[in-house]
């Protein structure tokens, strides 16, 4: 079984700022779920740590797009895609799809964790100047 979400979530702060929390490599464990971590390693991929699961995954970023894609090495599990964009009144949106082998509501659990988390960061570094 493999499910496919696609949502949209509004932002307090510019795109750019949204964009640059998402895609900094220090910032990653920081907005993904609790007891998910992660850390970079050679050849723009990142290591994704679950209890005792580890997976790579391929990393681009379109800086120009404002997209972030990533993809478990070998195509063989999640993937997920986010492009940010301008919003009315300074915000931005974040558009996200993300696919893997879990049941709809869990992966739904899972992406609302992350942007929970996500929100919170972008907060902290938008206020922080």
């Amino acid at each position: 079984m493999t499910t496919l979400v696609r949502e949209t979530y509004g932002f307090n702060a510019p795109a750019e700022v949204v964009f640059g929390v998402l895609t900094d490599p220090d910032r990653l464990t920081r907005w993904l779920p609790v007891g998910v971590t992660a850390e970079s390693v050679p050849g723009g991929r990142v290591r994704v740590r679950t209890g005792h699961a580890e997976t790579e995954y391929d990393v681009e970023i379109d800086p120009e797009r404002m997209e972030l894609r990533c993809r478990a090495a070998g195509d063989t599990g999640p993937q997920a895609s986010a492009r940010v964009g301008d919003a009315p009144a300074g915000g931005s949106e974040l558009r996200a799809e993300v696919t893997a082998p879990v049941s709809e509501k869990r992966l739904r659990t899972l992406l609302e964790e992350t942007i929970t988390h996500l929100r919170r960061d972008v907060s902290d570094n938008f206020t922080a100047g």
